[in-house]
């Protein structure tokens, strides 16, 4: 018991709080003021605003300490609320502490320091719950194939702030390409139809010539979602999110908020990147082929030079209830930018699939009684 007694101190030396100096209520970051205060007497103090620790790290190097890293055991722990005192049981992983009974909410340290990778960045929240899901309304408005009893009937979910990790990833890259470009071209051809009759038509045909080339480009800030819990899908929907405005990251301003940590690891997240790269180089030497029409294709890049940034970036997430089934959006916690899905009018996609048939079949009549 007394070895366990130990151990709960040691953890509860982990666990932020921001006790207000005015009245020792707890402080918390406000996305409406921007600001971190008070809400029971109204004291506030500005964000810190320095970012000379939002720097580029070398990828190899972080690839090589992680693969030596032996995650800890995830086990529960029980904490008390200083608060109200009563006992609250979380796991180590859990970043945001919240006590059911008073609601009183802490940050576990513990949480981030078991990443060997910390944050060093973080972007504040600058759109409260109010606008977020001001910003929902307004978006279940729009879209021609929802129906149309969607606005009154979608049963809005809980709108909650989260504070998602993600990697950035820069590179240096050199390719070179090589192909062959076919441009189309007419030449009249006469043929006889079936009553005997000369006559001429254009037929196509494609002239084939090679090139090849190379280029270089630098990629800058490649944004991956290093949570394998969120929706990646609707994630990169709300892209952009201003990245030079990132600060240091810091504890204050996870405290009232939920959180995560990665589970995408930075090897991982950067695999995802080099299939980005890939796939944009492979289309810039397209373009520079040119050509109507492609055929053997091949481009062969080399990158170096690699770093990432380790960053949080807010995001609010919710889902809603239309006809029994659950549909998600999410709303860009900087910028205000919102996306997600939606349920569709199968009434209406048949009803356009209709009118487009009739609009082809009137020009077919009107051709053929010309």
């Amino acid at each position: 018991m007394e070895n366990a007694s130990l151990y709960k101190e040691e953890f509860l030396k982990d666990v932020l709080e921001l006790p207000c100096p005015s009245c020792g209520s707890e402080l918390s970051y406000s996305a409406k003021t921007q600001d971190i205060n008070c809400g029971h007497c109204g004291y506030s103090k500005p964000l810190d605003q320095a970012n000379d620790l939002v720097q580029e790290q070398c990828l190899d190097k972080a690839i090589k300490e992680t693969a030596c890293f032996e995650p800890h055991c995830l086990n529960k722990k029980i904490i008390d609320c200083n608060g109200c005192g009563a006992q609250l049981m979380i796991d180590e992983t859990d970043v945001a502490v919240r006590c059911n009974f008073c609601g009183s909410e802490k940050v576990n340290e513990t949480a981030i320091q078991k990443n060997l990778i910390q944050p060093q960045g973080v972007i504040p929240f600058q759109i409260d719950k109010e606008a977020a899901t001001q910003k929902f309304r307004e978006w279940i408005q729009k879209g021609w194939f929802k129906p149309n009893k969607l606005q009154r009937l979608a049963e809005l979910g809980d709108v909650h702030g989260i504070y998602v990790p993600f990697w950035t990833y820069d590179a240096m890259t050199y390719t070179r390409w090589s192909g062959e470009a076919g441009h189309h071209y007419y030449e009249t051809e006469t043929y006889n139809d079936i009553e005997g009759k000369s006559q001429t038509r254009e037929v196509k045909k494609t002239r084939w010539t090679r090139h090849s080339g190379d280029f270089e480009q630098f990629f800058d800030d490649i944004l991956i979602v290093a949570s394998k819990g969120m929706p990646h899908k609707i994630i990169r929907s709300i892209y952009p999110f201003q990245l030079g405005k990132a600060i240091n990251y810091t504890n204050d301003l996870m405290v009232g908020w939920e959180a995560e940590i990665y589970s995408l690891n930075v090897e991982e997240g950067y695999k995802v990147a080099d299939k980005q790269m890939d796939q944009e180089l492979y289309a810039k030497a397209s373009h520079a082929l040119g050509g109507d029409e492609q055929r053997f294709l091949s481009v062969d890049s080399q990158k170096w030079n690699q770093t990432f940034k380790h960053i949080i970036l807010p995001v609010w997430m919710c889902s809603y209830l239309y006809n029994d089934k659950t549909y998600y959006f999410a709303v860009n916690g900087q910028t205000g930018k919102i996306n997600g899905t939606k349920p569709t009018s199968w009434f209406k996609v048949t009803a356009l699939l209709i009118v487009i048939i009739a609009i082809i079949a009137g020009i077919i009549y009107a051709v053929n009684q010309n």
